[in-house]
C-alpha cells in the first residue's frame, strides 16, 4: 500500500501512469469479515490490477470492513467500503485510483447541458416510429419523434438516464454516458416477445435458456407473392426441405418435410398448430403473413416430445397476433397487383418437325414412312388449316401470362383490460387457361380466397385472462371440368398434324364441330381443345377454427404457478358442382379444291354429343373438437436457480362428414395424452430439461394403444461464465446443447380402410378359386379380405441432436445443429405371403421397417445499423438431410444390389446405361436383351450393364442408384438494405443432391397405346444415322413402343441441382405510405434445361411454376 506518499510525488508519478493501456476494470469476488480497510484495498489491487493512492495521510486504513462481493465492479466495491467522508477518482487509462477527503477535492467546473439526437425504429421491421416519447423521468424535459422517427433533445448534465417509450412497445432506458446508443434506438413490440423468447410446445421459453432445436422465423421472411404460405419455406427455414411442384392457382403450395424424410410409411408430414388448433396443409397455406406474430419450427425430440404421437415428424407452431394497450388504434393496409407467367415449360415440336421425325423413326427401323412429301410441304406452306393442320395445342389452351390481385387490412388496438386484433385478406388469382371463343362459359382457373382473423383478449379479473381467437378461410375455385394436369398432358402430347381443333360447321348446326381423326390404336384421338371447352367445376372449401383460452394466475397458491384451459374447434367443409356436356366430334372425310384454290370440306360425326350441361355434385369435410388443460410453474430462487415445469392433458375427437355406408370412415377418430416438461437453469449458465409424452391411439389393439415418449436435453451457456467477460463484447453468445429422446407415430395409412390394422375383415358372398392338385373349381362364400395383426403398435423414432449457438459483435448470429434419427417399427404392408400360408392377395400391416436419417442444418443472421439512415441485414440457411433404409419387407433376392435397404427412400430403381451401341459388332458381343422384342437391337440403342454377369439384360440387372428424387440439400441466402426512405432485398434459393428421372415422354407411342407427341429436345438431341453421336441424349428413334429403350435407365437421369433468384423487392417509404415492386422466380441456373428443375421427375407435362411481377402499396395509420 502506498499510504505516505506526498502530493508532489504523486504529481510526478501521474504522467507515467497515464501512459498505461489497460482501460477496463476487472471484477472482484471475495468475502470480508471485520478486516481492515487496508487489507480490503490490497485485495482489490490484486484482483483488478489497479494501484490505489491516497492524497494525504489522514485516512483511517485500519477501519474494520465486513462485505461480500461476487463479480462486483471496482466502482461498486469502492462505493461500499469507503465512507461518505471520502471521494475517489478512477483513471482507467493509467489503471490508477486516487482517494481523497471531500474537503480536499477541487471545486468541479460548472456542468454543461448535453444535446442528444437520433432515430427511433421498430425491431420488427426497422421502420421509423412516429410519435415516440423521449424524456427525462421526474422532469418536464422531453420531446417526440417526427414523421421520420427523428428527434433532438437537450438534457441537463446531471441527467443519469433518458427514457424512450411508445404505446404498444416496450419502454427502454438508456444511460446518458452511452451517447452512441442515442443515435439509433430500437424498440421491441410489447406483444411480440420473440426478441427474448421462443414459442415451443405448449408455451414459451427464453432464447437463452432454450436447449431444444427450435427455429424461430420472422414473419417478414414469410412474405410471398403466392397466396400459399409454404412457397416461402424453401431456403428460408433451416431444417426444412421444401419443393414446389406446381404453379396452379390455389394449389401451388410446396411439399415440405422437417429434417427430410425419415419414414417410408404414410405419416411423413409435420404437425401443424395454429393458435393451439391442429390444422391441415391447406389451412397453413392460407394464413396471411400479416397475421403471424410468431412462427416456430420444432425439430428435435426435446422440442416435440410433448406432442407425443403427433410430433414424430417435427412441429410447426404458428401464433397469430394479439391486440395491445394503445390510446390510438393502428391500421395497416396493403394492396398488390401482379402478373405471372410460366418459368419454363417443355417445348413441343411443330407439325412439320413431328412428321419428318416420325418418318425418320420408321425408316431407321426398316419401315415405310407414314407422311407423304405432299402432306409435309402442304403443312409447311400452310395451304389449309383443315386439310394440312399444324396445331399448336399449347397455344390454343394456354396464355403466356395472367393477372392477380390481393389485398390485406388489419387493425390493432385495446385498452388496459381488453385488446383486439382484426385482419381481413382477399386473394384473386387467375390461371393461364384461355377462354375459348367457341364456349359460352369461362374455363380459365380462378381462385378466390377470403381470410378473416379475429383475436380478442380481456382481463376478467386481476388474475384471470380470457382470449378468443377465430380464423375463417373461404376458398372458391373455378376450373375446367377436365383436370388441369390432364389438359397439360393433352396439349403437350397430342399430335399437331393429324386433325384441327374445330371443323367448319353447317348453318343449321347448334353446336361446335370439334376435330378428331382415327387414332393409331383403332379409336379416335383426344382433342385437347374439346376437353377444355366441355365444362367447368366450381369448388368451395371452408376452414373454421376457434380457440377459447382461459389463463388463471395462481400466485395466491404459490408464486409462479398458473393454470390454462383451452377448448378448440375446427370445422372443414367442401362442396363441388360440376357441369359438363359431351362435345360433338367430327373428322374430315373429304375435301375439294376449286380453280381459285378455295377448299370445301366434308366431315363425318364420330360420336353423339349433347347441347346441355349435365350436373354432378360432391361434398366432404370433418369437424374436430379438442380440450387441453395446462399447469405451469416458473420461478427463480436466489436470483440463480431458474425452475420451471409444465404438465398438459390433451384429448381430441374428429368426426368425418362421410356416408355411414363407409363404416370405418364414419367412426370418430379419438386421441388423448398426457405430457410434461421440467426445466432447471443455474445462474443462466447450466441448463437441463426433461420432457415426456404419454399418448393413446385407438388405431391399435388394447394393450398396444398407449406409448411413452421421453426426452432429455442439456445446455451450457459458456458466454455467461466469468472467464468470458473479456471477450463478451466480441462473442456475445456461445452456447452448446444436446438432446436425446423418443417420439412416436401412429399414422398407418391415408386409406381409412387401413385404420385398424389389428382387425381382420371378412367379405361375404365372394368368388374364390380352389385348386387341389390338378383339380380346379370356383366357389362362392365368405373370404378373409384383410388379415389383422394384433401386434401392430407405435412406429418409434430415437432422435439425437447436438447444437451450437454463437453470437458475434451483437450483430451476427449462427446456429448449427447436427442430428441423427433412427426410425423403427415403420408401418408397411407385407409385399407378399407364401402360398403355403393359405391366403392369396392378402398383405397385412406390420411394424417391420427401419430407416436412419442424419444431417445438419445451419442458419446465419446478420443485422447492422451503420447509422440511422443505413441498415443492412444478411441471412442464410443450409440444410442437409440424408436418409437410408436399414430394413424393409423385401423378397429374398439373389444379388445384393437388388435390395432397396442401404439406399435412400426416394432412390431410383433402373438399369445402368453404358452409352449407346456403336455398331453391330458391339451388339453381337454384348449380353442379350430380353426387352428387344418388337425391335431387334441396332446401333444407337441403349447399351445396358449386365450386373449379374449372366449374359442377359433383364429385370435382374436393375439396381438402386443415384441421388434421390427429393433434394437432400436445400439452401438459401439473401440480403435487405435500407437507406433513408429506400429499401431493397433479394433472396436466392438452391437445391442439391437430387436426381430427375425422365419418363412418360417417349415420342410417338406410350406403352399403353400408340400416338403421342414429340418434345423438341428429343427431336434435336436424338441419335440418328446422319448424326451417330455416341453421347446423344436420346437413343435411336422408334415409331412404336420400344420396350428396350423405354426401360428406366440412367441415360434418362439428370442432375436436378439448381440455384434460383427466388425474390427481389425494391420499395420507397414516405411518411405513412410505402410503394414497392417485387418479383419471384426471376432467374434459374441449372444444368437441367427441359423444364423447371424444381418440378422434379416425370415429363414436365403439368401446370408450370410461375414467374411473377408485382406492384404494391402499403399504408400505416
Amino acid at each position: 500500500m502506498h499510504v505516505n506518499l506526498l502530493p508532489k510525488k504523486i504529481a510526478a508519478l501521474l504522467p507515467c501512469l497515464l501512459l498505461a493501456v489497460a482501460i477496463n476494470a476487472q471484477t472482484v469476488t471475495k468475502s470480508f469479515r471485520k478486516v481492515p480497510l487496508k487489507t480490503v484495498l490490497e485485495e482489490v489491487e490484486r484482483q483488478t490490477g489497479y494501484s490505489i493512492l491516497f492524497e494525504n495521510d489522514k485516512v483511517d486504513v485500519s477501519k474494520p470492513i465486513t462485505a461480500s462481493f461476487r463479480e462486483a465492479t471496482l466502482q461498486a466495491v469502492l462505493n461500499q467500503v469507503l465512507d461518505k467522508s471520502l471521494r475517489y477518482s478512477i483513471n482507467g487509462g493509467g489503471k490508477l485510483v486516487t482517494i481523497s477527503r471531500q474537503t480536499d477535492a477541487p471545486e468541479p467546473a460548472p456542468a454543461k447541458a448535453q444535446t442528444l439526437s437520433g432515430t427511433v425504429i421498430s425491431s420488427a421491421d426497422n421502420q421509423p416510429i412516429v410519435g415516440a416519447s423521449i424524456y427525462v423521468e421526474g422532469t418536464n424535459i422531453g420531446t417526440t419523434t417526427d414523421a421520420h422517427g427523428n428527434y433532438t433533445l437537450t438534457v441537463p448534465a446531471a441527467t443519469k438516464t433518458v427514457t424512450i417509450s411508445f404505446l404498444g412497445f416496450d419502454t427502454k432506458k438508456i444511460p446518458l454516458r452511452d451517447a452512441q446508443l442515442f443515435k439509433l434506438i430500437t424498440l421491441s413490440d410489447a406483444t411480440n416477445k420473440l426478441e427474448d423468447v421462443v414459442v415451443v410446445g405448449f408455451g414459451v421459453q427464453k432464447k437463452e435458456s432454450l436447449v431444444g432445436a427450435v427455429q424461430s422465423v420472422k414473419p417478414s421472411d414469410l412474405h410471398t407473392s403466392s397466396s400459399n404460405l409454404s412457397t416461402s419455406f424453401s431456403g428460408k427455414i433451416a431444417g426444412v426441405i421444401a419443393v414446389q411442384k406446381s404453379g396452379e392457382p390455389g394449389a401451388d403450395g410446396a411439399n415440405f418435410w422437417i429434417r427430410g424424410i425419415s419414414t417410408f410409411g404414410s405419416g411423413q408430414s409435420p404437425l401443424l398448430i395454429l393458435d393451439g388448433v391442429e390444422i391441415t396443409n391447406q389451412m397453413l397455406n392460407n394464413i396471411p403473413p400479416e397475421t403471424i406474430e410468431s412462427f416456430s419450427v420444432l425439430k428435435d425430440a426435446t422440442a416435440t416430445a410433448l406432442y407425443g404421437s403427433r410430433g414424430a415428424n417435427g412441429v410447426m407452431i404458428i401464433t397469430t397476433k394479439n391486440g395491445r394497450d394503445s390510446e390510438k388504434m393502428t391500421i395497416n393496409v396493403r394492396a398488390e397487383l401482379g402478373v405471372s407467367a410460366p418459368t419454363r415449360i417443355p417445348k413441343i415440336a411443330d407439325g412439320v418437325t413431328f412428321m419428318e421425325t416420325y418418318n425418320e423413326a420408321r425408316t431407321t427401323r426398316g419401315e415405310n414412312p407414314r407422311y407423304t412429301r405432299e402432306k409435309i410441304m402442304g403443312t409447311k406452306l400452310g395451304l389449309d388449316p383443315y386439310v394440312y393442320p399444324n396445331v399448336d395445342w399449347y397455344d390454343m389452351l394456354f396464355k403466356s401470362s395472367t393477372f392477380n390481385q390481393n389485398f390485406n387490412f388489419n387493425m390493432t388496438g385495446g385498452a388496459k383490460k381488453i385488446d383486439y386484433f382484426l385482419n381481413a385478406s382477399a386473394f384473386n388469382e387467375n390461371g393461364i387457361m384461355r377462354a375459348p371463343s367457341t364456349s359460352k362459359f369461362d374455363t380459365n382457373i380462378n381462385s378466390q380466397k377470403y381470410l378473416f382473423q379475429a383475436n380478442i383478449s380481456a382481463d376478467a379479473t386481476k388474475t384471470t385472462r380470457v382470449s378468443l381467437k377465430m380464423n375463417t378461410q373461404l376458398h372458391y375455385n373455378h376450373a375446367p371440368i377436365e383436370s388441369v394436369g390432364s389438359l397439360f398432358t393433352y396439349a403437350l402430347s397430342a399430335l399437331p398434324c393429324e386433325f384441327p381443333a374445330t371443323l367448319p360447321g353447317e348453318e343449321t348446326d347448334t353446336f361446335v364441330r370439334f376435330g378428331t381423326a382415327n387414332a393409331w390404336d383403332g379409336n379416335t384421338f383426344v382433342n385437347p381443345y374439346a376437353q377444355l371447352c366441355r365444362g367447368y367445376s366450381d369448388k368451395f372449401r371452408g376452414h373454421f377454427t376457434s380457440a377459447l383460452t382461459v389463463s388463471q394466475n395462481l400466485d395466491f397458491v404459490t408464486k409462479g404457478l398458473s393454470l390454462t384451459g383451452m377448448a378448440t374447434f375446427y370445422n372443414r367443409v367442401y362442396s363441388a358442382v360440376n357441369r359438363s356436356f359431351t362435345p360433338f366430334m367430327y373428322q374430315l372425310s373429304g375435301y375439294d379444291v376449286d380453280a381459285d384454290g378455295n377448299y370445301s370440306y366434308t366431315s363425318s360425326s364420330t360420336n353423339t354429343g349433347t347441347t346441355y350441361l349435365g350436373t354432378t355434385r360432391g361434398r366432404d369435410g370433418y369437424r374436430e373438437l379438442a380440450f387441453q388443460v395446462k399447469l405451469d410453474y416458473a420461478r427463480t430462487f436466489n436470483k440463480k436457480h431458474d425452475v420451471g415445469a409444465t404438465f398438459v392433458y390433451h384429448q381430441k375427437e374428429r368426426n368425418m362428414n362421410i356416408s355411414d355406408a363407409e363404416e370405418y370412415a364414419s367412426l370418430p377418430y379419438r386421441q388423448q395424452g398426457l405430457a410434461g416438461r421440467v426445466t432447471y437453469g443455474f445462474d443462466k449458465r447450466y441448463l437441463i430439461e426433461a420432457n415426456f409424452g404419454y399418448n393413446g391411439s385407438e388405431n391399435f389393439a388394447p394393450g398396444k394403444r398407449f406409448g411413452f415418449f421421453p426426452s432429455i436435453a442439456g445446455g451450457w451457456v459458456i458466454s455467461n461464465e466469468p472467464f468470458w467477460k473479456r471477450i463478451k463484447d466480441k462473442i456475445s453468445l456461445f452456447k452448446i446443447r444436446a438432446s436425446y429422446g423418443l417420439v412416436g407415430n401412429d399414422v398407418i395409412s391415408s386409406n381409412y380402410t387401413d385404420r385398424f390394422p389389428y382387425l381382420s375383415t371378412i367379405a361375404m358372398d365372394q368368388h374364390y378359386d380352389v385348386q387341389i392338385g390338378t383339380n380346379f373349381d370356383q366357389k362362392n362364400g365368405p373370404i378373409l379380405s384383410i388379415f389383422g395383426n394384433p401386434e401392430a403398435t407405435w412406429e418409434k423414432s430415437r432422435k439425437l441432436d447436438i447444437g451450437v449457438e454463437i453470437g458475434l459483435f451483437n450483430s451476427l448470429n449462427i446456429i448449427f445443429d447436427w442430428f441423427k434419427e433412427k426410425r423403427s417399427g415403420i408401418f408397411m404392408q407385407r409385399t407378399s405371403l407364401p402360398s403355403s400360408f393359405g391366403m392369396s392377395g392378402i398383405t397385412p400391416w406390420a411394424n417391420i421397417g427401419k430407416v436412419d436419417n442424419r444431417g445438419v442444418d445451419i442458419s446465419l443472421d446478420y443485422n447492422k445499423a451503420f447509422s440511422k439512415d443505413l441498415i443492412l441485414s444478411l441471412r442464410g440457411t443450409f440444410t442437409y438431410a440424408h436418409n437410408e433404409i436399414v430394413s424393409m419387407d423385401e423378397p429374398k433376392y439373389k444379388w445384393a444390389y437388388q435390395y432397396k435397404a442401404g439406399h435412400p427412400i426416394n432412390s431410383i430403381n433402373c438399369l445402368i446405361a453404358d452409352g449407346l451401341y456403336k455398331d453391330e459388332e458391339e451388339i453381337a458381343s454384348s449380353p442379350k436383351s430380353v426387352y428387344a422384342t418388337r425391335y431387334p437391337l441396332q446401333p444407337g440403342d441403349i447399351k445396358y450393364r449386365d450386373l449379374n454377369n449372366d449374359d442377359i439384360i433383364d429385370d435382374n440387372d436393375k439396381c438402386w442408384t443415384g441421388n434421390p428424387t427429393v433434394p437432400e440439400i436445400i439452401y438459401g441466402f439473401g440480403f435487405s438494405l435500407k437507406y433513408k426512405g429506400f429499401d431493397c432485398s433479394a433472396f436466392f434459393q438452391g437445391q442439391g443432391k437430387v436426381s430427375i428421372i425422365m419418363y412418360d415422354a417417349h415420342p410417338f407411342s406410350t406403352k399403353a397405346k400408340p400416338g403421342f407427341g414429340l418434345v423438341q429436345w428429343i427431336a434435336d438431341e436424338h441419335w440418328s444415322e446422319s448424326n451417330p453421336d455416341p453421347a446423344a441424349k436420346y437413343p435411336r428413334l422408334s415409331s412404336q413402343w420400344n420396350e428396350h429403350n423405354g426401360q428406366a435407365n440412367t441415360l434418362y437421369v439428370r442432375n436436378g441441382k439448381m440455384l434460383r433468384l427466388k425474390t427481389v423487392e425494391i420499395g420507397y417509404s414516405y411518411k405513412m405510405m410505402r410503394i414497392y415492386v417485387s418479383g419471384t422466380n426471376l432467374l434459374t441456373f441449372a444444368p437441367f434445361k427441359y423444364w423447371d428443375p424444381e418440378k422434379g421427375s416425370g415429363n414436365g407435362l403439368s401446370y408450370p411454376l410461375q414467374r411473377t411481377f408485382n406492384l404494391g402499396f402499403q399504408f400505416n395509420f
